[in-house]
């Protein structure tokens, strides 16, 4: 127990990424002028831009950080049409035609990312699979089963089982078929060389701070540069641009976890979802000739101040069980927005602000909707017409979906009762604490000294709480995280902690 929590305090790290060499590319240094400017560099923001230079457009694309660093790079990697349960439900609030539209847009962009692959050679280890949602438990048996049936409304190639190739004891699963995996990372550095192969720009560590949308649109970066253009796409996560309370209201922030693992035990094939919580996720992954897992799971709504390190403990536990652990190789986080509806945003952000397109909300399944958010945005700049365009379309009427899962996710809150001021904090530590009746955010970093910060958000003022495993502090209203010393993480803050 104490050796894994010792491995789980280290900072987390990607195996999508440190499994692939990754490119770099500049700051941007100049002021630019461009027909499209798209800004985020996960699989929404660089298949758009691919979409587009395809097309002929001219294309810069930006990002704040280094690309591929958001929730694409910290992915389970389950391209896949099967989001959980979900089609009973949607099938329920909004009718069939509309569920399988929502399916037909994500079978699409399976194929869109197995044929492009393919068109450019692109290594990415793509596999179909089948894909499974299985219960444990008696009262789930009817969740699974009304989902089976919502697969033969729909005509989804699907079917009820009662075993897995997992040796997992089941009670049911629903089955989808033709689904696939694959390597995020090494895919999108493919479509980041056909990008500039056709002419589009790329930027790295160039953070969006604000827009003018009088006339054209106007983004200014961080740097002091500004990027004019005739169309603006945010894939930013939580959407870069004019303040919309819309998204606020009707999206909740919810962090999840992944460890790497070298199984004792072959793999058989298969992706698989647990339908109770706290969420069991898995498929295996390519590394030699050794059986690699990726077990993910443990769900929370960000910000809760749950322990993170006993959740990773937890995981590692359920993979000790099930694989028998050789070797812990990576360990993770993974940071989605959850709309109420369960159906992301894609489209014209509002029509206060034309030009400017976003992507959001994708849940903990963006790879098929980012790609989906791709063809449809290059739909709408181009002006043609897009089957989906209505089923993702930001500022619908909102129908709250149910809660399908099963359990409880067990939180347990971290305390700072034993820290009472801080010179009480060890080294790599964080803690909430009251000084002068004012609540205040202390990290103590590993050389000994004293990081003094304000515990409210700079987005909203919303408090933040402290992640004991990736060392930020979070967020729970809208999901933006900080680095122990205050500088931003993820948005939608752009501003660090304010310091005193």
């Amino acid at each position: 127990m104490e050796q894994t929590k010792k491995l789980f305090s280290q900072k987390p790290s990607s195996y999508w990424r440190n499994s692939t060499e990754m490119p770099t590319y500049p700051a941007l240094e100049k002021d630019l002028d461009t027909d499209v400017l798209v800004i985020g560099a996960g699989i929404a923001g660089i298949t758009t831009a691919y979409e587009l230079t395809k097309r002929g457009r001219s294309v810069v694309l930006i990002e704040g950080r280094e690309l591929i660093s958001g929730t694409t790079g910290y992915t389970t990697s389950k391209l896949t049409a099967q989001h959980d349960i979900i089609y009973h439900g949607l099938i329920e609030r909004y009718g069939e035609e509309t569920a399988k539209q929502y399916f037909r847009a994500n079978l699409q962009a399976i194929n869109y990312v197995k044929d492009t692959a393919a068109e450019h050679g692109i290594d990415c280890e793509f596999e179909e699979q089948e894909a499974y949602v299985y219960t444990q438990l008696d009262e789930g048996v009817e969740t699974i089963e009304k989902e089976v049936e919502a697969y033969r409304k729909l005509q989804i190639d699907g079917y009820l089982a009662d075993t897995m190739p997992l040796e997992i004891p089941i009670k049911a699963a629903a089955v989808m078929r033709q689904q696939a995996q694959f390597h995020p990372v090494k895919y999108l550095i493919g479509l980041l060389k056909e990008i500039e192969l056709r002419g589009g720009s790329i930027y790295e560590q160039t953070l969006a701070v604000s827009f003018d949308t009088e006339s054209r649109p106007v983004v200014h970066t961080e740097n002091g540069h500004t990027i004019t253009a005739n169309h603006v796409v945010s894939a930013t996560h939580f959407p870069v641009q004019v303040e919309n309370q819309y998204f606020s209201s009707n999206m909740n922030p919810k962090n999840s976890y992944g460890i790497a693992i070298k199984s004792k035990k072959p793999y058989p094939d298969g992706m698989y979802i647990s339908l109770e919580s706290p969420k069991r996720s898995i498929r295996s992954l390519k590394k030699g000739d050794d059986h690699y897992v990726l077990v993910g799971g443990e769900s929370h709504v960000t910000g809760d101040g749950s322990s993170v390190l006993d959740r990773y403990e937890r995981i590692y536990q359920f993979a000790e069980e099930q694989f028998g652990v050789e070797e812990l190789y990576e360990h993770w986080s993974s940071h989605d927005l959850l709309t109420t509806d369960q159906l992301p945003f894609i489209g014209k952000a509002s029509d206060d602000a034309p030009g400017i397109y976003t992507a959001t909300g994708f849940g903990k399944w963006g790879l098929s909707n980012g790609v989906a958010a791709a063809t449809l945005l290059a739909d709408l700049i181009d002006g043609k017409d897009n089957e989906f365009a209505e089923l993702y379309k930001i500022g619908r009427e909102m129908e709250e979906a149910e809660a399908v899962s099963i359990g409880e996710d067990d939180v347990n809150r971290i305390s700072n009762e034993t820290v009472v001021k801080p010179d009480n904090l060890p080294n790599g530590k964080g803690a909430i604490l009251e000084k002068d009746g004012q609540t205040m955010a202390y990290y103590r970093d590993e050389k000994g000294e004293l990081h003094e910060m304000s515990a409210s958000c700079t987005h909203n003022g919303c408090p933040v709480s402290w992640n004991n495993a990736d060392h930020t502090w979070d967020c729970s209203c809208h999901g933006s995280r900080f680095t122990a010393v205050g500088e931003v993480v993820e948005g939608p803050a752009l501003r660090a902690l304010d310091r005193e």
